[in-house]
Parts: structure tokens; C-alpha cells; sequence
């Protein structure tokens, strides 16, 4: 079945194949791909023109009289990046509510997480003793998947199942060996 159709690109009458064919051949599709490539980079590029035309100091302002604040905002305001608002977010050090996706800082907790960390007193580091690590203790994941033929895959579902704590020494995730003989029992070290 033909069907008679206008390329899109050029103007030009041909004759399609299919009835969601647009253009009448693949130069043409594909000069019709790099206009509106061509567009889209332009459009983009007013746009940060745009953006550039508003200096710091005059963002800073539009941000001062805000009573909530986006994350842009909040870096803007404390001089920082979006991510590391993000990660006081997450840590609860800053307190955010979301309404329809988009994450919002109150400015009074922005200004209680700011005196806050001003008010601190300087202490100097702690060192905290790591505990010893005693590889006896301990049985490492392809250990755990030898002695008991159970894949990585399952002894990690397991593990995280049962809430069982995993070491990262180099390259290797240790388990303690009395968690793992409770979970699955003694060992089959037979080869």
C-alpha cells in the first residue's frame, strides 16, 4: 500500500510506504535532525545568556527576601554547592519538606543550622581506636560461598536479611564466622 504524503523537511510530494513516514528521503531526515539540533542549541544558549545577565550580587538579593528556599537557593545564600546542601539534607543536620518533588528549606532552619555551626567550639579531633581486625574471627564472602555452596548473590540476601554486619578490608567482605554458623551451620570444608 502507497500512500501519498509531504516530506516534512522539504515540501516535496512523494510517496510512502507507511503512514508514519514523514520524509521523503534520508537526506532529508537527516537535515531535518541537524536543524532542529541547530534550534535546541540556540535556544539553550539565550537561555544562559539569560542566566548570565542576573550577576551574584543580584541573585543574592532575590534570595535574601525568600521565606523558603529551593537547594539552588540555599547554595546561593551560604556560598556552597547544591550537592553539599543535598548532603546536610541527607545527614538531618538540615531540615527540608518536599511538595511535588521539589525539596524546600524553611530560612529559619537555614539560619538555625548556620548559628549552630558558628556557635560550636573548636574541639580538636578525637582519634577513635579502630578495633583490631582478627582474621581468624572472621570468614571472607568466597569462603562463606565455598564451604557451603550458596552463591555471592544469596549469602548477600541473607546477610541483609538478617541484618549481619559485612567488613571491607581491601578487596575482600568479611563475616564473622559464628554469625555465619548460626545462619547456615557448621562448614562442609571437604573440596
Amino acid at each position: 500500500m502507497l500512500v501519498n504524503k509531504r516530506c516534512t523537511y522539504c515540501g516535496e510530494k512523494f510517496q510512502a510506504k507507511t503512514t508514519k513516514t514523514k520524509y521523503c528521503s534520508l537526506s532529508c531526515n537527516q537535515k531535518h535532525y541537524k536543524h532542529k539540533a541547530k534550534k535546541t542549541r540556540q535556544v539553550l544558549a539565550k537561555n544562559s545568556e539569560i542566566t548570565e545577565r542576573h550577576p551574584f550580587s543580584e541573585r543574592l538579593e532575590l534570595v535574601k527576601v525568600k521565606e523558603f528556599l529551593s537547594v539552588t537557593d540555599c547554595g546561593i545564600l551560604l556560598n556552597v554547592s547544591r550537592s553539599t546542601i543535598k548532603r546536610l539534607i541527607l545527614s538531618g543536620d538540615l531540615l527540608s519538606f518536599k511538595i511535588r518533588g521539589r525539596v524546600l528549606v524553611s530560612r529559619k532552619d537555614l539560619d538555625h543550622l548556620c548559628r549552630q555551626g558558628f556557635n560550636k567550639p573548636n574541639d580538636k579531633k578525637v582519634e577513635i581506636k579502630k578495633k583490631e581486625f582478627d582474621e581468624k574471627k572472621y570468614y571472607f564472602m568466597g569462603e562463606i560461598s565455598e564451604y557451603y555452596k550458596i552463591s555471592l548473590r544469596s549469602i548477600e540476601r541473607h546477610l541483609k536479611l538478617k541484618g549481619i554486619e559485612k567488613i571491607k578490608k581491601g578487596r575482600f567482605t568479611y563475616v564473622l564466622k559464628r554469625d555465619i554458623r548460626k545462619l547456615y551451620g557448621a562448614p562442609n570444608k571437604r573440596s
